[in-house]
């Protein structure tokens, strides 16, 4: 059987042979290389080959990585700007030892959706829902240029656990830095909210207050002839100004220019949007979507424009475009609207911005070429896993189904669902056992696919293969839930994991070597397990899928423990309610220490009257017996003879 490449090598060799960088993620979309290459085509696939780049960390590197996206530049200089800009930017863990000055290069960080956002300084972006500023490449002034503003903008500077546990405002509302938005009735939200708006077009640089009241009290220091008065407020003039110029671009500068440029390819129906975000004139990201429509070009793109601006965090003062628009002045003026400055819209015919788009237009053209291979080798490769497993449909939609417990307890079931060989994460399912109650695999499995067909025939989407992660046990029951059902045409298999044997060595007949068996695949109906090659791309997606439904089962496992954890016996003592276990826990730290309590001390908790400490004391009288045995070795010696 031919072995057919993973996903990862149809991506490699799909690379373009052009200049420009290459990033690796892992499973979770999670960046963890960026290379340059003055050819991708040439230099990307000898990550292929073992031995072949003599730098330990790339057999690290291979072994968690599952994708790879290309970014085409138009010549080399370009391709080291831009990798030096995504180091910065995602701190990928196999270019750390590339990128060691990375922490001079700081954000200012602000959650919006807070009644009371407070700016901080990070290090990193993190996809949490907050605003960022930056970044910026000097930490210390910026520091000192929020140091500064806090004098102008009198934001809160302490953290949210401080703020909601405050009984009286504290030293900065005293000085004027802060409006105290701790104690109730001191300020509004939407007064507060004002204050937030001219803080966040300072440091835009939109507003220059700050530095020309600096420069005014800086002249009138330097008139009275207090020198160093004058020094310290040149300095902080100074740090205000290069912070917030960082943020401020000037059209026309192509030094200076914040622009998007987005770049379009269509094949039939199947369209592509490729867009290159500039920032100081630097290419600092890329970003790329697919659709697919007969829709014309000129309604799609505007429809995207339209969407992609209502939404973006920051919209910069040119948004090139490949093609013209009908109402680009239009466009223009509703995107200025929501930046609050102007924004032009450009469709260009020669220069510099011509070569920017053409070089967006070859992005979107390859990331269509690579969709187009890599969904043509996954319908090869699902093909290929039909003919191999004899299989009656060609399993373009597969669900897998796993079973997790701890000994019995917290049983619950996972099923994932892969759509032509990738994960469709919405589609993915928990369920809790409720049939029974005791560790049996077998009837658990039972449930699951019962609930699941039986929802299936009734909304009408079932999918072309089942696999559950077992063996011939667990296919018996689920085939049996298949004929109680009556499904046909919906092809079932049971993965059994590869495991540890032992057999007799060679040299003596009582030394043993351990060996694995082979991954099974059983059918119904069948006797014999097939077995694959190993090595063959049709076992490793069944693996795949197993092993992801394996995981998503352990995860929510896990997530039911701790909240089974979370309700200890102190829930079945009358009158103890969520507010006085809160209370209980706070003072003595756990249940145990609830049940090693005395009376006197059980009494003197908030919200604990005689009765209730009595009903504890008394509920908890067998266990703290035997907590208390338990400790007494520890505090006092045994006897000895």
């Amino acid at each position: 059987m031919t072995e057919q490449p993973s996903i990862l090598e149809r991506l490699i060799h799909a690379a373009p042979a052009a200049p420009g960088c290459y990033v690796f993620k892992d499973e979770h979309g999670k960046v963890l290389y960026v290379g340059k290459a003055v050819d991708l085509r040439k230099r990307v696939p000898a990550y292929l080959r073992p031995g072949a780049d003599g730098r330990p960390h790339i057999p690290f590197l291979m072994e968690r990585a599952t994708s790879v996206e290309f970014i085409v530049v138009t010549n080399e200089k370009e391709a080291l700007v831009l990798e030096n800009n995504l180091i910065k930017r995602f701190r990928p863990r196999y270019n750390i030892m590339l990128a060691t000055d990375d922490k001079t290069f700081v954000s200012v960080r602000m959650d919006m959706s807070h009644a009371f956002p407070r700016a901080t300084i990070v290090h990193k972006y993190k996809r949490d829902g907050a605003h960022y500023f930056g970044p910026y490449n000097s930490a210390a002034k910026l520091y000192k240029t929020l140091e500064v503003f806090k004098r102008y903008y009198p934001l809160r500077l302490c953290s949210d656990h401080v703020m909601a546990n405050r009984a009286r405002p504290c030293v900065y509302y005293e000085i004027g830095a802060c409006k105290a938005p701790c104690m109730p009735d001191m300020i509004t939200p939407q007064a507060y909210a004002d204050i937030v708006r001219d803080f966040v077009r300072a440091l835009e640089g939109k507003d220059d207050t700050v530095a020309k009241d600096l420069e005014h009290r800086m002249a009138q220091a330097a008139t009275a002839q207090d020198y160093e008065k004058a020094a310290e407020l040149r300095d902080r003039m100074l740090a205000v100004q290069e912070t917030t110029l960082r943020q401020r671009a000037q059209i026309g500068s192509e030094k200076t220019a914040h622009r998007d440029v987005h770049g379009m390819f269509r094949e039939a129906d199947r369209l592509s949007i490729a867009t290159l975000l500039y920032r100081d004139g630097r290419l600092e990201d890329t970003a790329t979507r697919e659709f697919t429509t007969l829709l014309p070009d000129e309604e799609v793109l505007h429809g995207f424009l339209m969407q992609y601006y209502e939404r973006a965090s920051f919209v910069p003062e040119e948004i090139v475009v490949p093609i013209e628009l009908e109402g680009m002045q239009a466009l223009g003026e509703w995107i200025s609207d929501r930046a609050e400055r102007k924004v032009q819209v450009l469709h260009p015919q020669r220069g510099d911005r011509a070569r920017l788009l053409e070089m967006a237009n070859v992005n979107a053209r390859h990331a269509l070429k690579v969709r187009a291979e890599t969904e043509q080798r996954s319908k090869q490769l699902l093909r290929e896993l039909q003919e191999a497993a004899g299989l009656e449909r060609t399993p373009v939609r597969m669900e897998c189904f796993d079973i997790s417990h701890g000994g019995g307890k917290d049983t619950v079931a996972s099923g994932v669902c892969f759509i032509d060989g990738e994960p469709a994460k919405a589609q993915y399912r928990h369920y809790k056992i409720k049939s029974h109650d005791r560790n049996d695999d077998f009837a658990s499995m039972e449930e699951v696919l019962r609930r699941r067909l039986k929802r299936g025939l009734e909304e009408s989407n079932m999918p072309d293969l089942i696999v559950i992660d077992g063996g011939p046990g667990q296919l018996g029951r689920v085939q049996k839930v298949f004929d109680e059902l009556n499904i046909v045409g919906i092809d079932l298999v049971a993965l059994a994991k590869s495991r540890d044997k032992k057999r007799p060595g060679w040299e003596t007949a009582w030394q043993e070597e351990a060996v694995r068996t082979d991954e099974r695949i059983f059918l119904p109906g069948r006797d014999e397990p097939i077995t694959l090659d190993q090595r063959s791309a049709a076992l490793f997606l069944l693996v795949r899928i197993r092993d992801e439904a394996h995981r998503f089962a352990i995860t929510f496992h896990r997530k039911q423990k701790r909240r089974s954890n979370l309700s200890s016996s102190l829930d079945d003592v009358p009158g103890v309610g969520p507010k006085k276990k809160r209370a209980l826990i706070k003072r003595f730290g756990s249940p145990k220490g609830v049940k090693l309590a005395t009376l006197d001390e059980l009494r003197a908790v908030e919200g604990i009257n005689e009765k209730i400490a009595a009903a504890i004391f008394e509920a908890f009288t067998a266990e703290r017996q035997l907590l208390l045995q338990k400790q007494q070795p520890a505090d006092k010696p045994a006897d000895t003879a």
